[in-house]
């Protein structure tokens, strides 16, 4: 916390009056399942940002981006977006819909941004940016919402100001994360549960950042998206009247009994179906804390996302194949945290002490420097008066 402080007041020469840490989303399984509206697991992981607010006495806004040393400024009057401005709309957004609803006062504001979060996706840095600065100015203005309140005004910030697709379940992670507990999302009905993420004392979880280039994986993941939304789209616009596309089955859809589906419509919509009931099976499990059932789900979806999916970066591919020739390592995939190519393995000490040999040997072949992290689920967005 003291790190934006200082930058705060070095490039302000004010204090902040708060600080709000905000966390970052990792999807562990389900990360496509918004297209048939399926299930999926989420929680918090250690990438976050940090946010600090100051009020000033005209009506200007600054803002600095510690991390990416970039700085922006605009006052009330000029609020709109601008492709240019980046991760700065999303700032933008957040103020212009509490000025859309009458609750924020026309008072300028010096705000610095710092964090690893900042380097992620937009489908990232949108939610945690947004939801960070409405509860930042929630607590700076004593505005009195609740959270469900900044959880629809984040959502509608970010679809209407900013005109980009956002995962509500994101916003809802970060809002009511838990330490130790993960979100298992049911997104027909958007209701969800908190499980404990344990499984038993020598069982755990490690997250490993490949630090490959981001533009290997982030631009064909956000295609993959897309297509992925049209594909799913067109099928349940096809169905038969008993069938939700979450639970249609996938011999039929490989046995072409839908007509005017291409070939690769019926792959992208046959990984999607997939991924959702590794998903839920994936619940299953974590319910009766059967780590290796967990661990075989998580698996099984990388298989789908390389073979039916076709995502792929060879140096993934090869952390993961050497994940799976190791003892005491049960299962590995990547997973949706914002970064890219990062690496969700579940494993014992044995199998962690022999996949570091492999991060070794991964670094001299491929001469990229990758980091690891144990992978306990956080809490969610803290706001702390200065």
């Amino acid at each position: 916390m003291d790190k934006i402080a200082t930058f705060h007041m070095e490039n302000y020469k004010v204090k902040p009056d708060i600080i709000c840490q905000v966390p970052g989303v990792c999807t562990l399984m389900g990360a496509f399942s918004d297209f048939c509206k399926g299930y999926s697991i989420t929680g918090t992981g250690t990438l976050g940002l940090r946010i600090s607010i100051s009020k000033r006495d005209d009506d200007s806004v600054r803002i600095y981006n510690a991390t990416r040393n970039d700085k922006k400024q605009f006052t009330f009057s000029q609020i709109k977006y601008r492709k240019e401005d980046k991760w700065a709309n999303f700032i933008k957004g957040a103020i212009s819909i509490l000025l859309e609803q009458n609750i924020l006062p026309l008072q300028g504001l010096d705000i610095t941004i710092k964090g690893a979060l900042l380097f992620c996706d937009n489908l990232t840095i949108s939610v945690a940016i947004t939801a960070g600065m409405i509860s930042a100015l929630n607590s700076e203005f004593n505005l009195n919402l609740d959270k469900s309140a900044i959880i629809r005004l984040t959502y509608a910030a970010i679809t209407k100001f900013a005109n980009l697709n956002c995962r509500f379940r994101d916003i809802v992670t970060l809002m009511n994360a838990e330490e130790g507990k993960v979100f298992c999302f049911d997104l027909q009905t958007m209701n969800y549960a908190l499980h404990d993420f344990t499984f038993s004392d020598d069982i755990y979880c490690l997250v490993v950042d490949p630090n490959v280039p981001p533009q290997i994986l982030r631009e064909e993941i956000e295609e993959k998206r897309q297509d992925a939304h049209e594909c799913c789209k067109k099928l349940s616009a096809s169905l038969p009247n008993e069938y939700k596309l979450r639970t249609y089955p996938i011999k039929e859809l490989k046995s072409h009994i839908i007509s005017g589906l291409s070939e690769h419509e019926r792959r992208t919509c046959e990984y999607v179906i997939t991924e959702t009931k590794a998903a839920e099976r994936g619940m299953k499990a974590l319910e009766s804390g059967d780590a290796v059932n967990f661990a075989k789900q998580l698996s099984s979806i990388y298989f789908g996302m390389r073979d039916v999916f076709e995502i792929t970066c060879p140096e993934v591919d090869w952390l993961i194949k050497r994940a799976s020739e190791i003892d005491g390592i049960y299962g590995a995939s990547l997973v949706s945290n914002g970064a890219t190519g990062s690496i969700f393995l579940v494993l014992d000490k044995k199998g962690e002490e022999e996949y570091m040999g492999v991060l070794n040997e991964y670094k001299r072949i491929f001469d990229f420097n990758p980091e690891f992290r144990r992978f306990t689920p956080g809490s969610n967005i803290k706001v702390i008066k200065n």
